[in-house]
């Protein structure tokens, strides 16, 4: 589904932490997302030649560089999250409400995990 917006797997994660905090370092992107920093060097550069992101390097250590997410980034994250709640409206039908609030404390707790 996200790849009809040019988002592909596991770059929703990174667009979405960029949300959170821009300007980030890919060691600090990688970190948070679970990946390698060779994955996250190949995901930045796709990204950045797409227009989701833009790479900065640093004016004080020339060999870092912080992330930042652009316009059309900002847009594909918005339709991302239609997307995903589209998604989530699929994955929990059926469920009454009881069920679906057990679901969510559940899901809070593994996500709490995995920070």
């Amino acid at each position: 589904m996200l790849s009809a917006v040019n988002i592909y797997e596991g770059q929703d994660f990174l667009l979405y932490r960029l949300w959170q905090k821009d300007g980030q370092s890919m060691s600090e992107l990688a970190e948070k997302i679970c990946i390698q920093q060779a994955t996250m060097s190949t995901m930045i550069r796709r990204m950045e030649a797409n227009g989701l992101i833009k790479k900065v390097t640093d004016q004080e250590d020339k060999r870092s560089s912080h992330i930042y997410l652009t316009a059309k980034g900002k847009a594909a994250l918005e339709l991302a999250g239609k997307i995903g709640g589209e998604l989530d409206d699929v994955t929990v039908k059926g469920l009454s409400v009881t069920e679906r609030k057990t679901l969510d404390e559940l899901l809070q707790k593994v996500m709490k995990n995995l920070e």
